[in-house]
Formats: structure tokens, C-alpha cells, sequence
């Protein structure tokens, strides 16, 4: 009799490892499916980002002589970063471009244009160029506050994924479930101990 208990015990025991290991093992790969389908939906708003700038580009270019290789670089430097640390300081670096671009129509004088080695615009098509070069920043503007929200919910989704494989059931399956790379641009004040929580897409 007392070995039938014992027997029973054992094996509710077993039943009960493997369940938690069923449920662990389950949970998991949500959690990496949660991070991938983030990445994903992250990527699309990058890609719709990175289309658009060269019409911003050149239609500036329409208004002004100044040298936009800055814009240009700082486009080509995000669409050949890696997804992960470098991808979110080039994505800064792109932001902080386009934004500094948009004051150019601003900043040109009714004097600085006439000295501008393009003909004279008349006032009409000026203003025509000036409210497109509007919309196109604006529309910019939007997919880098989509860019900074998504990469919230990708990095706290990466951030769970990565508790969820600390634990001791876990680490059985750290082969299958392989870490993910945050979208994180390390800033100096975040290092100093302030978090900055304009994200990878902040100006």
C-alpha cells in the first residue's frame, strides 16, 4: 500500500514537471512570436520612413542650393543599419536631419532666393513648393511618432521575452528560444542614469 502512494506521488510529480515544462515551453513562444510580430510591424513603418525622404529631398531641393547630403546620408546610414542598436542611432540621426531640413523654407529670405543660382520662382509656385514641403515633413512627422511607439512596444515585448528565459524551466530550451535585439539607441544622458523617452525616432 505504502508503495503505491509513494508510486502515486511520483508519478503526479512527473505529470506536474511536465506540464510546467509544457506551459513554460508555450509561453515562450508566444512571447518570441509577440517580439517578432512587433519587429515586423516596426519595419514597415522604417521602410514607409525611408521611401518617402527622397520626395521631402527633392522637393526641397526645388527651393534652396544648400547642401542636403546630410539628409542623404543620414538616409543611406538607416537603410543599411543593422535592426538593433545602430538601426535606432541611425534612425535618430535621420530624424534629427529631416527636422533640421524643414527650417531651410524658413530660414530663405526673399534676398537670399534671388541670389539663388536657380531662376526666380514666382510667389505662387513658392508657396505651392512651401505647403508640399509642409505635408511631406508633416507626414514624416507621424511616421516617426508610429516609428517611436512601435519601437516601445517591440523593446517592452523583447524586455519580457528576455525575463520569460531567465527562468530555471526555461533555460532547458535557451537553444530553441534565441534572445532578441533590442531597438534601443543608447544616448549619454540614458547612460548617466536618465532615461531619454523620445526612443530611436526623437528629435
Amino acid at each position: 500500500m505504502v508503495w503505491i502512494i509513494v508510486g502515486a506521488c511520483v508519478l503526479a510529480l512527473v505529470i506536474l514537471a511536465l506540464v510546467l515544462t509544457f506551459l513554460r515551453f508555450n509561453q515562450l513562444s508566444m512571447a518570441r512570436s509577440l517580439c517578432d510580430e512587433a519587429k515586423r510591424q516596426l519595419l514597415v513603418e522604417l521602410r514607409g520612413r525611408h521611401a518617402l525622404v527622397p520626395a521631402y529631398i527633392g522637393t526641397l531641393q526645388q527651393v534652396t542650393t544648400r547642401d542636403l547630403s546630410s539628409v542623404e546620408l543620414a538616409l543611406t546610414s538607416a537603410e543599411r543599419a543593422p535592426f538593433g542598436p545602430r538601426g535606432a542611432a541611425a534612425e535618430r540621426a535621420l530624424t534629427r536631419a529631416i527636422d533640421d531640413a524643414a527650417q531651410i523654407p524658413s530660414q530663405l529670405s526673399d534676398k537670399a532666393i534671388s541670389n539663388e543660382s536657380t531662376p526666380v520662382m514666382q510667389t505662387s509656385p513658392r508657396e505651392e513648393l512651401d505647403t508640399t514641403i509642409g505635408l511631406l515633413h508633416g507626414q514624416l512627422t507621424v511616421l516617426s511618432e508610429r516609428i517611436l511607439s512601435g519601437a516601445r512596444i517591440y523593446n517592452t515585448n523583447v524586455d519580457l521575452y528576455h525575463r520569460q528565459r531567465e527562468h530555471f524551466v526555461s533555460r532547458l530550451f535557451k537553444n530553441v528560444f534565441k534572445a532578441r535585439e533590442p531597438f534601443i539607441d543608447a544616448q549619454p544622458e540614458e547612460q548617466s542614469g536618465v532615461q531619454d523617452q523620445r526612443g530611436p525616432a526623437g528629435s
